[in-house]
């Protein structure tokens, strides 16, 4: 007996040391929210996306609300105070629910860890991320070994739809700089859409390279009929589902062609029409989360929506509610989770791009 609570003592002191050294996220801020690092003095304002050490205390003003993501759980804190941040992830319960706020977390961290796996081997866009590990706290202390993840940043997240079933296994999409991306090499890279689409106008965009002649695209369905096609200028085209009549749950393909090249032929990129009570039971599951309902910032609730989308396989809608709320709200956060996106699913060029601002 004094040996099994010997040996559950220990696993707690351990879970509890370990979740003193995990950093800490600043999800969202309203009001001047300041970062007193450990040992330091001088108060540095934070917003949404900032990483912090447990070391450090939060320093809010009267009115001023803060949330923080640390040890998998997310707390609230209000204004008038200045408290340790390790004094506010202590209390960590013993249990995580697996809900939408347990996915946003996941979410929250993966893209963290993408930034600082970028920091750490000095890709420049990275810059575009506010760090403040020149007093003590930022991105460094993200990760403990930037290598882990293999070749780079873009495989530092990953996501079980890459290896299992599902639409994400789908997307074959390139790490090969210069190649079918800026009007250079001859392949040509399907962007999106892909997974579950709603029957509406959607957007099918894919990349550009050195080609002036126009475009084929053609949409097949699950016997290889092809249902649409379309000769393109440009490398997007709008087109409105419902006068295709696709059937809801059926698989249908898509490619881009450029006729008279044998090279510049794309891979086919799978999507299928979502029913309505897929995506209705999505948003609920959303937005019944505590800190959807809780969050006083709009912004957090568009990205928990986002998350859940993208879990539920509406990587279109997804994208696009990480994309829109980038425009809307261009802090820190709202540019690492766009960026995260498109890293999780290969796309290296967009989630810069995504990261940087430029959407």
């Amino acid at each position: 007996m004094k040996k099994q609570l010997l040996f559950i003592a220990t696993v707690m002191l351990a879970l509890s040391l370990q979740a003193q050294n995990e950093p800490v996220v600043i999800v969202s801020t309203t009001g001047k929210v300041g970062l007193i690092s450990q040992g330091k003095s001088k108060v540095r304002p934070v917003e949404a996306g900032a990483v912090a050490q447990p070391t450090s205390k939060l320093k809010l003003p009267a009115g001023a609300k803060a949330t923080i993501l640390c040890a998998g759980q997310f707390k609230e804190v209000a204004g008038g105070q200045t408290l340790e941040l390790s004094s506010i992830c202590g209390n960590k319960s013993s249990s995580v629910t697996l809900d939408a706020d347990h996915d946003f977390a996941e979410k929250v961290m993966a893209a963290v860890e993408m930034v600082a796996v970028a920091k750490k081997r000095g890709d420049g866009w990275s810059n575009a991320v506010t760090d403040p590990k020149k007093s003590g706290d930022g991105w460094g202390t993200a990760v403990t070994d930037p290598k882990k993840s293999g070749d780079g940043w873009g495989t530092a997240v990953t996501d079980p739809k890459k290896s299992g079933d599902g639409w994400g296994t789908a997307v074959t999409d390139p790490k090969k700089s210069g190649d079918g991306w800026g009007g250079k090499g001859s392949a040509i890279r399907l962007i999106m859409p892909f997974g579950k689409v709603s029957a509406s106008k959607i957007t099918f965009n894919w990349s550009r390279p050195a080609n002036k002649e126009p475009y084929h695209l053609e949409i097949k369905d699950e016997a290889g009929k092809v249902v649409h096609s379309a000769n393109i200028q440009d490398t997007f085209a709008i087109i409105d589902l419902k006068t295709l009549n696709l059937t809801q749950e059926q698989v249908y393909s898509w490619k881009v062609s450029v006729s008279g090249s044998t090279a510049m032929v794309s891979k086919e990129l799978e999507f299928g029409v979502g029913s309505d009570q897929d995506w209705e039971s999505t948003l609920k599951q959303a937005r019944s989360s505590a800190l959807s309902k809780s969050s006083p910032n709009p912004s957090i609730s568009a990205l928990i929506d986002a998350v859940a989308l993208e879990e539920a396989e509406w990587f279109y809608a997804a994208e696009q509610t990480y994309a829109a709320m980038a425009q809307k709200s261009p802090d820190n956060l709202t540019r690492m989770m766009h960026a995260a996106f498109w890293a999780r699913y290969g796309f290296r060029r967009l989630a810069v791009k995504a990261a940087q601002g430029y959407w």
